[in-house]
């Protein structure tokens, strides 16, 4: 098993259970626990295959950690998702693993990277993307634009990804022909 920063992880285990983590220093925040193992490193397999470096979130400017989607019922079950790594004061920055992002030549009015959203709404707009403001809605300072159409599905410029049978899923470069 590997970190995210491509080294050997560190394994662990308590009266908890067994676990693995980034013995680096500094850390990539890389936790994951014994009974994930063979899902983190398919996911991790998926998020190198974007060729994007590990995130930083917006709030505190640290690398964000890598969590999977665990809910069996859900579509996306198995994909790698980023999130803000503060324990104690979190901010709301999140992105999929497995998607590189598109080429985001905006920055809010705070002077920040725009992130990509999508709306959730009802209407002639659900599921169309846009760029705003990464802080939290209290904190944003309303930035506002329309994604590109051919922006709408990002990944599928780079592979395609079959989450239809969990927990065994696939991801298949159309590049080089590789699956795994």
């Amino acid at each position: 098993m590997e970190c995210l920063h491509g080294k050997p992880a560190t394994f662990s285990t308590t009266a908890k259970g067994t676990f693995w983590f980034c013995g680096q220093t500094p850390t990539c925040n890389y936790f994951c626990p014994g009974d994930d193992s063979y899902q983190f490193e398919k996911a991790i397999a998926a998020w190198r295959s974007t060729g994007e470096s590990q995130p930083k979130c917006h709030g505190h400017d640290k690398l964000a950690k890598m969590r999977i989607v665990k809910d069996q019922m859900k579509e996306s079950y198995g994909r790698p998702f980023f999130v803000c790594s503060e324990r104690v004061n979190p901010c709301s920055f999140w992105m999929w693993g497995d998607e590189a992002p598109a080429a985001i030549k905006s920055t809010c009015r705070h002077g920040f990277r725009c992130c990509m959203r999508k709306v959730k709404k009802e209407g002639a707009n659900q599921g169309r993307m846009f760029f705003c403001c990464p802080n939290k809605k209290e904190d944003s300072c309303g930035y506002f634009e329309w994604a590109p159409i051919e922006d709408k599905d990002v990944l599928g410029s780079f592979c395609n990804a079959n989450f239809s049978m969990p927990p065994s899923y696939n991801y298949f470069v159309k590049n080089t022909g590789e699956e795994f």
